[in-house]
């Protein structure tokens, strides 16, 4: 994004993260995950506050995970499974179950990750996955999504999401 329009180039997880209850759910969530920063919500996006109060905003996904990552006080993959499994499934119907995000190109197979906490909601799940890709040491990772309408795994090669795979191949 130049500025020049005012508009934010297109979050490929903002289908799964959308929403007021979804973002504040995620704020809370990272908050929780994350020492010495609160996140707060917005229309369309996040905030990010530290200690000395001061506040950055975050419109996409990604730009709130780069910004919260550092602070995350999960030291592996167990971690952020065993706080999901606390979060239990969502009594709302989930949003955009049909969305699947880009397909993913190339990559060896992925190590499952989060693994336990498959019922927890999709947009914590993904919060989790896309902190523990900043967080943790890169490598080859997939996160399951099977309780979808359009079930899939978004892969994750050297800390980067490359993209969904279908889930058959999983171990």
């Amino acid at each position: 994004m130049c500025g020049a329009c005012a508009r934010v180039a297109p979050d490929w997880a903002g289908p799964m993260v959308s929403g007021p209850i979804r973002r504040a759910s995620i704020a809370r969530f990272l908050t929780g995950m994350c020492h010495g920063v609160k996140v707060g919500t917005f229309p369309g996006g996040w905030t990010v506050s530290n200690c000395t109060g001061a506040t950055r905003t975050a419109a996409t996904f990604d730009e709130l995970l780069d910004m919260v990552a550092p602070r995350c006080s999960a030291l592996d993959w167990n971690v952020l499974d065993a706080v999901l499994m606390q979060c239990g499934g969502s009594a709302r119907d989930e949003e955009f179950s049909d969305y699947l995000p880009k397909e993913a190109e190339a990559y060896e197979d992925p190590e499952p990750v989060l693994t336990r906490s498959d019922l927890a909601p999709t947009h914590l799940r993904l919060a989790a996955f896309g902190l523990g890709l900043r967080a943790l040491k890169p490598r080859n990772v997939a996160v399951a999504f099977p309780h979808r309408l359009v079930p899939f795994r978004l892969v994750a090669v050297d800390g980067v999401v490359q993209g969904s795979a279908p889930l058959h191949g999983l171990p």
